[in-house]
Order: structure tokens, then C-alpha cells, then sequence
């Protein structure tokens, strides 16, 4: 029996070590998922009333082709007029049409163009998503506003702000840090603190050592004190995904840090994909309210 015990002792460290090793390799097919429920585009903006659309191919800085939709008003009238456009990142899961009913509102109700960014991997994007080529991506998208859309006809560089929900809104809210006197403000849905915060939540115990592998950290909580723009916060209070605690976390840390404006909005009945839909009007003009205060700041200096 007492010779049993070393064997079984290596066999279980031969399963860790195996556990370990594909952690690490198949990290990003765990966090981000693209093929659920799929890659493809079943409608485009232009199926959904009131909306025109652009296709917009950008290059991230490693050569990486990003696909987009900007997103406008259909009538010539309405896009005339000045209007904000917000950069909008989604979450792990799915691609840029399943956003359109939640685009489409933010359209009509909050006066604002939408770019929907489809990270690299998703979509009709190139490449493999990881936490660093999400960031290029990112930086490609506010480049392509910052020089007014191409041909300027639906992007001021001065009404620019960034939208996230779920891990999009660690990508918004790393935008804004990144640049702060380019964005004027950034709005965030049921986001998480780190993702190694994650894995507290949903590992068992026994198998939290795997955050020792994590290279996508996504570590929003480490810099939101030094975020120097605006912050609206949308929570869901009954997000089965992301505990609400994470964004109490957020809220906390931003409005003890070096933003001018840092307002939270609970949506009670919200869950982690349905904040949107369940706070209706509430949530729209809570964005609406929150760009036409952000919009009378003047825009904050880069970091040294």
C-alpha cells in the first residue's frame, strides 16, 4: 500500500501539470467566444428602421484586419445635425449583429453615432483575440475617429466617447485611460473588476491556482483611480454573471480617483445580458444625460 502512494501522488500531479499546461495554452478559447452562438452576420444595420450603416475595414497596428459597422441615422436630416459617436465594444460572446435591437435605441434616443468594433477573431475580423491584440483594435477604432470617420461625414472628433459592456467595458475604460484628452467621457455596463476577480467567482477553490496563468487580466481595478474622464456606470442588480459588487467596486474606486464626473445608474432588475432591455427609457437617457453633462468639461490632459 505505502508504494501505491507515490504513484498515485505523481498521477495526480501528472493531471495538475496537464490541466496547467492546456489552461495556459487554451486560455483565450475559454474567455472569448466568438462561435457562440456563431461568427456570422444574420442582419445588418440596415434591416432595422432608421439606421444607415458603413462597412469600415481598419488595420491594427500589426497588420491585423478589423471589421466594423458605423452606424447612423437613416434620414439626412437627423445626421446633419451635431451628434456624439460612441465607440461601442461588446462582450465575450457572439458578434455585431446581435447588438443591433440595443444600437438601434441608442441611435434614436441618445442622438449619437455608434462604431461597433468586432474584435480581431469575431466576426468578419482577422486573427485570434487576446488581451493585447484587443487593445490594438481598440486603439485602430478611436484612430479612425480621431480623423473623422475617412471622409468626416458622420464623426466629430470632439464628441467622442466609449461604450463597454461586460469585458468591453475593460476595454472602454483602458481607451479612456490610454487617452484621456481625446475621449470626453465612457459608459459601462455590468464590466467585472479584474479577471482574475473572475475566476474567484466562478473556479471552485481547489482550482483558483490557475490565476498564476492568466495573461488575460483585463485588470480594470489597478487603474480606474487614474482615469481622468468622465464615467457612467450601468448596473445590472441582478447580474448572474458578473456579481453587481464588481461594478459597487469600480464605482468606488472612480469616484475617489481623478474623474471630473462619476455617476452610477442600478437598473434593479437587470441581468447580465438584459440591463438594456429591462431599464427601457431609464437606461437611454441615462446615457443622454450623462454625454450632454460630460460634453460641457473641457477635455482632460494627456498623462505625463
Amino acid at each position: 500500500m505505502s508504494g501505491m502512494l507515490p504513484v498515485a501522488l505523481g498521477a495526480l500531479a501528472g493531471i495538475v501539470g496537464l490541466m496547467g499546461g492546456g489552461l495556459y495554452v487554451f486560455q483565450e478559447r475559454l474567455l472569448y467566444l466568438p462561435q457562440l452562438p456563431s461568427r456570422a452576420y444574420d442582419v445588418l444595420p440596415s434591416n432595422f428602421a432608421g439606421l444607415g450603416f458603413e462597412d469600415v475595414f481598419l488595420r491594427s497596428a500589426d497588420g491585423t484586419r478589423i471589421h466594423s459597422w458605423l452606424v447612423y441615422p437613416s434620414a439626412d436630416e437627423a445626421r446633419e445635425a451635431p451628434r456624439s459617436t460612441l465607440l461601442y465594444f461588446h462582450g465575450n460572446a457572439g458578434n455585431l449583429a446581435h447588438r443591433l435591437p440595443d444600437v438601434q435605441s441608442m441611435v434614436a434616443l441618445c442622438s449619437c453615432n455608434v462604431l461597433m468594433v468586432s474584435y480581431r477573431g469575431y466576426g468578419m475580423s482577422e486573427g485570434s483575440p487576446s488581451e493585447s491584440g484587443i487593445k490594438q483594435d481598440a486603439r485602430a477604432a478611436l484612430e479612425y475617429c480621431m480623423a473623422g470617420g475617412g471622409d468626416g461625414a458622420h464623426i466629430s472628433p470632439r464628441r467622442l466617447y466609449v461604450f463597454g459592456r461586460s469585458i468591453g467595458g475593460a476595454v472602454a475604460l483602458w481607451l479612456a485611460h490610454q487617452y484621456p484628452n481625446v475621449i470626453r467621457g465612457v459608459i459601462v455596463e455590468n464590466t467585472f473588476t479584474s479577471v482574475n476577480d473572475m475566476i474567484d467567482t466562478v473556479f471552485p477553490r481547489m482550482l483558483r491556482w490557475v490565476k498564476r496563468l492568466n495573461r488575460n487580466r483585463w485588470d480594470t481595478q489597478s487603474f480606474i483611480p487614474d482615469v481622468r474622464v468622465p464615467v457612467l456606470f450601468l448596473s445590472g442588480r441582478r447580474d448572474e454573471l458578473v456579481p453587481p459588487r464588481h461594478m459597487d467596486v469600480l464605482y468606488e474606486r472612480c469616484r475617489s480617483g481623478t474623474s471630473p464626473l462619476c455617476k452610477v445608474v442600478h437598473i434593479e432588475d437587470g441581468t447580465h445580458n438584459d440591463t438594456w432591455y429591462r431599464g427601457g427609457r431609464l437606461y437611454y437617457e441615462s446615457i443622454t444625460s450623462f454625454i450632454e453633462e460630460a460634453q460641457k468639461l473641457k477635455p482632460q490632459q494627456q498623462p505625463e
